[in-house]
């Protein structure tokens, strides 16, 4: 069963190399040597240079992250839906669920090792510049990841769609929705509509809430990762993948293949 899940990820993940994905480094590469560049200016100390590089520069890693896996989660299912590579795949002894299985870890090892390397790329430019890097960019790919799986356990359930359009655009706007989860949360509560603040919550039981993997004012502030922070979002994240999953494995099942 592993064995057949890891040939899957395997396919999948040179299947992304394939497609020249990381080609988006170089991008990356030019992004950050400009943000170095540009905010020596404005910087009054090297702290505050320092700290606002770091800012910028991890939010520019999570977009980068956050489309790869838009990209790469609703291309790796439909390419394979479209071009009738899953028919051919599904007649071997392969079971539906562990080829779905197997695109969700293809995609996350596409997704992580592409953040990993802009993550090392950028923590090498800031100590060749600054001599200094701190042990939180490893915290900062852990939590990307644990967001990233749940990011592309939804776009491979969407993609099961005939629409890739439908699939990135439902995605996108639960990714928005997840982040802006505690805000609408606390705007119900200050309404003090009961009916209206049982809504959102029970809204958000559906909806991913991102808040949970944010630690960039943290990494800023240089404050500690605790072991109970680490805990409650890997444990959030495992919960939400799994029900999102069961529910990709259950739609795979009634696909027409």
């Amino acid at each position: 069963m592993m064995r057949r899940i890891g040939l899957i990820a395997w396919d999948a993940l040179r299947e992304v190399a394939r497609h020249k994905m990381l080609s988006v480094h170089l991008i990356f590469v030019l992004i950050a040597l400009g943000l170095f560049h540009l905010f020596g200016h404005f910087a009054t100390t090297p702290t505050l240079e320092f700290r606002m590089i770091q800012d910028v520069g991890i939010s520019v890693i999570s977009l980068f992250g956050l489309l790869l896996t838009l990209f790469i989660g609703v291309s790796t299912m439909r390419d394979d839906l479209n071009r009738r590579t899953a028919y051919a795949v599904l007649t071997l002894p392969i079971a539906r669920w562990e080829y779905f299985l197997g695109k969700l870890a293809g995609t996350l090892a596409a997704v992580v090792v592409n953040v990993a390397v802009m993550i090392g790329i950028f923590a090498g430019l800031l100590y060749v510049k600054f001599g200094v890097v701190g042990p939180s960019f490893l915290w900062i790919i852990v939590f990307m990841a644990m967001e990233f799986a749940i990011i592309g356990a939804l776009v491979l359930v969407f993609s099961l769609s005939d629409s890739t359009v439908l699939a990135f655009s439902f995605t996108l706007f639960l990714v928005i929705m997840g982040n802006l989860a505690e805000y609408v949360r606390h705007l119900a509560a200050e309404t003090g509509w009961p009916a209206l603040e049982a809504l959102v919550g029970l809204a958000y039981v559906v909806i991913p809430n991102f808040a949970y993997f944010n630690i960039k004012a943290r990494v800023l502030k240089e404050l500690s990762i605790s072991p109970a922070l680490v805990g409650w979002a890997a444990g959030y994240g495992f919960v939400y993948v799994l029900c999102v999953v069961a529910v990709g494995i259950r739609l795979m099942e009634r696909q027409d293949l």
